[in-house]
């Protein structure tokens, strides 16, 4: 029995060989330790490409998704089946090439660990290609389109594309469990993301840095290859740092020094930027070294140089600085760390030195003024309470001691207090029990009465407002009552289980960036921070809100229509339904614009056509829209629903005879993006409030005084309830909702105008 244990145990312990997918897997692991270090290899990959340009898209911290996209030389079709080959490298062909290697990579580890580790996949163009080619890797090797090693379908695809190179990483440590779980939070990662890309943006000159989230509209970083260096400190570490800047610079062989650096100790050149004696910050910023343009960790020359500033700053005070060392390549090595994060170097001790007098004789030469932050003491509340009886005894010179001893008191400038809370909620807000649809009910029940509706379908006019339930003639007249539908709002809303749907057509794909494109910030933060004050003139569609100590008139049916324009464009394909109670007829709905007068006036496309264009694309209409067409039992073309843009926003009804009109009229069907965009603006129209007009219009039916004196007296009624509910929306649903989404574009400037501010007002009247 002994000695068959000893030979199991000898069995147990011989030595044998690592699988191959074992030790790749290990390797990458040393390499690719977070989602950081796989940017790092891709941004020095796209450096090293000579792009001017570099876009980085990250979602889940990088964990679910890395595309960095440039527009430098590309790859060759010929070399992408070695692209994530291990070892596999364009800079260098010998060991010998070490010694002078000029460029970031050159082991050729970075993709082929990161294949190993994640779905990686590559489009790139060359200048002398006609087409783009997209090729999957998997574990160092081609793959096919679902990353499996099927030899059949692996070679490259030609797609197009423009010159350049886009690496997307998917799934990072998909087949490494125990790394995902060591990982910190998706924004702590996003943070290291950021802080590496800011780092090499300050460093590379001439080349423009980008960076956002997956699914944001905004850019969290961006650069411009034309920025100088303290631009450049500016957008990533701030104005606090950028203010406070001294340019450092060495020559290695500067003629006015007695030693040639350059020739003695391998020195070329050393420039950058530390902050000077008048920087105040207690937080410690971790310095950016580059040695020959690779970021790296040098805590000798952190270490020099923060014992520097021990003089000159505060105690806990943090200095910041930035150095770029240039050595001969020969005096470097490298191949240290499996990151690269650290170097070595000859005549270290020497080149600390120099950098350190450096340091020390610019913080000197400036150190004659000294900046430093006050906080005002504030005074014990009893001695606020002393009685002029203590004073009494004091000299006249005491009391002025006294007097320059103690703060002076701070006193609040009235004129530019603000005095609304764009944050806070207004006290009606808890008091409003009703949903919208009931406020309108209980607004309108008092003024309700019976009115025969005009021939045909009443709101000819688009100002025209129809009351709910004022339908006694409507059959007769062959009209349709659009205003007496019911909707399912607030508490009839019903939740689906469908599915959100994730769209990827281009062309909406094109007019979401169009609008990022066009965004004005200062307005859309005037429009985030905003107070809703109340309708001005509800005929123009005007009213007024407040943003800090400004006052601003607006046209809000030009502002909501670019609000449901976004909406609609933002949920497209997930829009909410309104199901009307029985389908209506399209011709019936059309029947008011084809009145023999109108129609002389506006010479409109035959109905039997427009209805037949909308008809024919009835299953576009439903999928993207929302919007169900069919036919009735005698066969006519009918609607059933339509999109719900926001919750407790209805349409205007007594639009549809127009918004029907237009879509079987005035939309480009034959081009994509012209289309859908012009169905969206449509449907915005339909959303955006109507004016309230202040006339009073009589029936020359109406002959008796009296009843002329209750009819205008019930339409007066109707504009105030009309108004009043059109306030109760704005201030409770609309503004609210715009100050979360809303993206403020350039076409609407010259519909917000400032009408007045306090520190204005105060000049002319004194007080508020």
């Amino acid at each position: 029995m002994s000695d068959k244990g000893e030979t199991e145990d000898n069995e147990r312990q011989k030595i044998k060989h690592l699988d191959t997918s074992v030790v790749n897997r290990i390797a990458a692991g040393e390499i690719i330790i977070q989602p950081a270090n796989a940017l790092k290899e891709l941004l020095e990959n796209s450096i090293d490409a000579k792009s001017t340009m570099i876009d980085i898209l990250i979602k889940d911290g990088g964990l679910k998704l890395l595309q960095i996209s440039d527009n430098g030389h590309g790859i060759d079709k010929d070399d992408m089946s070695l692209l994530c080959e291990r070892f596999a490298t364009s800079k260098l062909s010998k060991f010998e090439d070490l010694e002078s290697i000029a460029t970031y990579g050159f082991r050729g580890e970075a993709l082929a660990s990161i294949s190993h580790i994640a779905r990686l996949s590559v489009i790139t163009k060359t200048k002398t290609s006609p087409l783009a080619h997209k090729a999957y890797y998997l574990n160092g090797k081609l793959a096919n389109a679902n990353f499996k090693p099927d030899v059949s379908n692996i070679e490259p695809k030609p797609i197009a594309g423009k010159d350049g190179t886009q690496i997307i990483v998917e799934d990072l440590f998909y087949n490494v469990p125990s790394r995902l779980k060591t990982l910190k939070s998706k924004n702590d990662e996003f943070s290291k993301i950021l802080d590496v890309i800011g780092r090499y943006a300050v460093h590379t000159d001439g080349v423009g840095f980008s960076c956002k989230k997956f699914g944001e509209s905004y850019q969290v970083l961006v650069t411009r290859p034309t920025m100088s260096l303290t631009e450049r400190m500016r957008t990533v570490f701030g104005p606090e740092v950028a203010n406070e800047l001294i340019d450092l610079e060495i020559k290695g062989n500067d003629p006015t020094e007695e030693e040639d650096y350059a020739a003695k100790y391998g020195l070329i050149r050393v420039s950058g930027a530390i902050t000077n004696s008048n920087y105040n910050n207690k937080k410690k910023i971790q310095p950016v070294f580059f040695i020959n343009h690779r970021l790296v960790t040098c805590d000798p020359l952190k270490r020099a140089i923060n014992s520097i500033y021990q003089f000159f700053l505060p105690k806990g005070n943090q200095p910041f600085m930035y150095l770029s060392l240039v050595i001969k390549p020969q005096n470097l090595d490298v191949n240290v760390h499996p990151t690269k994060r650290e170097v070595r170097f000859l005549y270290e001790d020497e080149i600390i030195e120099k950098i350190s007098a450096k340091v020390h004789q610019l913080l000197s030469s400036i150190d004659s003024s000294r900046k430093f932050k006050t906080q005002n003491v504030l005074s014990n509340r009893q001695d606020l309470k002393r009685s002029n009886d203590e004073f009494a005894g004091l000299s006249r010179e005491d009391t002025l001691n006294q007097s320059i001893s103690q703060p002076a008191k701070k006193y609040r400038q009235e004129n530019k207090l603000v005095r609304v809370d764009a944050q806070q909620s207004k006290l009606n807000t808890f008091l409003t029990g009703q949903t919208d649809s009931n406020y309108h009910g209980q607004m309108t029940k008092e003024f309700t009465q019976p009115k025969t509706t005009q021939e045909g379908i009443p709101g000819s006019t688009e100002n025209e407002y129809i009351e709910p339930g004022l339908d006694t003639q409507a059959k007769a007249n062959n009209s349709v009552d659009l205003q007496s539908l019911n909707f399912t709002f607030d508490s009839q809303y019903q939740v689906s289980e469908k599915k959100r749907m994730q769209v990827n057509l281009e062309s909406i794909l094109s007019l979401r960036q169009e609008i990022t494109d066009k965004v004005h910030k200062p307005l859309t933060n005037i429009f985030n921070n905003s107070s809703y004050i109340g309708i001005i003139d509800e005929l123009r569609r005007l009213c007024c809100f407040q943003f800090d100590v400004k006052l601003f008139m607006c046209d809000y049916s030009a502002i909501l229509y670019e609000f449901f324009y976004q909406a609609g464009l933002s949920e497209f394909c997930n829009y909410g339904e309104i199901t009307l109670t029985e389908p209506l007829a399209l011709d019936k709905i059309l029947e008011p614009l084809y009145d023999s007068s109108l129609n002389d006036e506006k010479k409109l496309q035959q109905k039997e056509d427009v209805i037949l264009k909308i008809m024919h694309m009835k299953d576009m209409f439903r999928e993207y829209f929302q919007i169900k067409l069919t036919y009735n039992e005698d066969g006519k073309a009918s609607i059933l629903t339509l999109p719900l843009l926001l919750r407790n926003v209805k349409p205007y009804l007594s639009k549809l005879p127009y918004f029907i009109y237009r879509l079987g009229s005035r939309i480009n069907y034959e081009d994509e993006k012209e289309c859908l965009s012009g169905i969206l603006k449509e449907i915005s129209l339909l959303y955006v409030p109507e004016s309230i007009s202040n006339e009073i219009s009589l029936e020359d039916t109406t002959s008796i005084s009296d009843k002329r004196e209750q009819t205008q007296e019930y339409e007066k009624q109707v504009n105030v309830v009309k108004r009043n509910e059109l306030d109760h929306v704005l201030e409770h649903t609309l503004f609210p909702t715009l100050k979360q989404k809303f993206i403020a574009t350039d076409k609407i400037l010259g519909s917000v105008v400032q009408i007045a501010d306090l520190p204005g007002l105060y000049k002319v009247f004194e007080r508020c």
